[in-house]
């Protein structure tokens, strides 16, 4: 073990944390590498921490951060896909997956979550409660990287980002130093936290907006892949109508299976309110032929709609996405080059032994306004030409060598080809989804000239000595962000 290493273990034993310190050989350290989704985040760090409070959490870092040239990972769930996001190979990881308290405050109705939790846990207590926040769609994504990226909900069209709900953070800074932000304390931090993710600080407690736990109707329809002209139909008018009627929801998935012919598309649809076959909806439904019949289709609770719909762990994986704005023809030519995508993986990937998956989902100018009420997001969407689809790709493979070599080229020729017409018939969109982006993406400087100089501003304030710019290799770095002059373009409208 290097002598960095046995001097970050020795501080943080100092520092009353050798309870909660696991290194290599341990039980509980492999226990913490094993719970870690994405195979590829499974990097065998010099030593893992766990607090238990945010007290414990300002102990780590100031413990972390005073040992010259030690670099670290923060983890919450551990579901982020991007290389060293949640881990590290040469350095210490803290893991928040201790932090887990979900508290309710009925004077201010507010809603405190810890960034450990899943989603199911979350939603699972508050049910039993009769409340909801406007959380995740995936029952095993943690609450921390969730919320500081943005955060897209099954009510997004109706209360805006995830995000925009946070009346106030609990943040330990690189100093260790424990503060609060909202609107009248460190509000600038508090704007720069509304999708700035993990470049200030480390958030120990998030207080959201409760609402009414209504129960939710809800399903997912499958069709076959011949189905797909119909089913890009249906969304481009269901995404036209969106605004208008923000209580019902659909995304697009399409999937391929190991060793199966045919790709499927399924329609994951739900109406907030509860009720069955909205008229929104109803092109959806009136699709003929389903593998799955509508006719399923439930009144839930949110965390029984999550419970029934685990996406499965992964092996190697590989996200990204791009935007659009809503058009057939575009949605057709991602659904021609996804279709390539799979043949391509067939001819490079012995036995079939692979996933490939297509999610569209929407996008809303409108949604800037949502959030301009309740005090702003640095997310950007403002700038966007008009209503948009988020297109992303995910393909799951069997060894690392496999993703690098052959399913992160693919996924990002099959972007590049969509990217290439939508900006031939001026649908383009310069917007980029930070919780969807991979490696070699940068979200950030697609969120604005004004956002970027912002959260440049705010790291600097409150990050002086550049600790979660240069000492957390993972993640996204606002100091990587281009803050040139937002370009003028012009759209012709087809």
């Amino acid at each position: 073990m290097s002598s960095i290493a046995q001097s970050a273990i020795a501080k943080l034993k100092e520092a009353g944390l050798g309870d909660v310190l696991h290194v290599p050989g341990e039980q509980a350290y492999q226990a913490k590498e094993a719970s870690l989704a994405p195979f590829s985040q499974r990097l065998g760090p010099w030593a893992i921490v766990q607090p238990r409070n945010t007290e414990e959490v300002s102990k780590a870092l100031k413990a972390i951060v005073s040992t010259e040239g030690l670099k670290f990972a923060v983890r919450s769930g551990g579901h982020m896909w991007v290389d060293n996001s949640n881990n590290i190979k040469d350095g210490v990881t803290i893991d928040l997956t201790l932090l887990t308290k979900r508290t309710y405050n009925p004077e201010t109705k507010l809603v405190s979550l810890e960034p450990g939790s899943r989603w199911k846990d979350v939603y699972r207590d508050l049910v039993s409660q009769g409340l909801l926040v406007v959380g995740g769609r995936e029952a095993e994504v943690g609450v921390g990287g969730f919320l500081i990226g943005g955060g897209i909900s099954f009510f997004i069209a109706s209360k805006g980002w995830s995000c925009d709900t946070i009346v106030n953070y609990e943040v330990v800074l690189a100093d260790g130093s424990i503060v609060q932000a909202n609107k009248t304390t460190n509000p600038d931090l508090y704007l720069a936290l509304k999708g700035g993710s993990f470049n200030f600080g480390i958030v120990t407690r998030f207080d959201l907006e409760s609402m009414e736990a209504k129960k939710i109707w809800c399903g997912m329809a499958v069709y076959p892949k011949t189905a797909s002209d119909q089913v890009v139909d249906a969304y481009v008018d269901f995404v036209h109508n969106l605004a208008a009627n923000p209580d019902d929801y659909a995304f697009l998935y399409s999937y391929h299976a190991p060793l199966v012919k045919d790709y499927t598309i399924s329609i994951n649809v739900s109406d907030v309110n509860g009720v069955a076959n909205p008229k929104p909806l109803q092109k959806f439904l009136a699709i003929p032929d389903p593998i799955s019949k509508p006719e399923d289709f439930k009144v839930k609770t949110l965390y029984e709609k999550l419970a029934d719909y685990v996406v499965p762990s992964a092996n190697y994986t590989n996200w990204e996405a791009i935007t659009v704005q809503v058009d057939a023809r575009t949605m057709r030519k991602a659904a021609t080059e996804y279709e390539a995508l799979i043949e391509k993986l067939r001819k490079a990937i012995p036995d079939d032994n692979f996933k490939a998956q297509m999610v569209t989902q929407p996008i809303l100018k409108s949604w800037a306004d949502i959030s301009a009420a309740k005090g702003g997001n640095v997310l950007g969407i403002e700038n966007l030409p008009g209503d948009c689809l988020n297109i992303l790709i995910g393909i799951e493979v069997q060894s690392l060598e496999l993703r690098d070599k052959v399913g992160r080229p693919a996924v990002k020729a099959l972007l590049a080809a969509v990217k290439s017409f939508a900006k031939s018939i001026n649908k383009d969109a310069d917007w980029l989804y930070l919780n969807y982006c991979t490696d070699d993406q940068e979200p950030f400087s697609t969120y604005g000239a004004e956002n970027v100089k912002l959260l440049k501003a705010v790291a600097a304030k409150y990050d002086p000595n550049r600790v979660f710019q240069e000492r957390v290799p993972g993640g996204f770095k606002i100091s990587k962000a281009s803050d040139k002059k937002e370009k003028v373009r012009s759209y012709q409208k087809l």
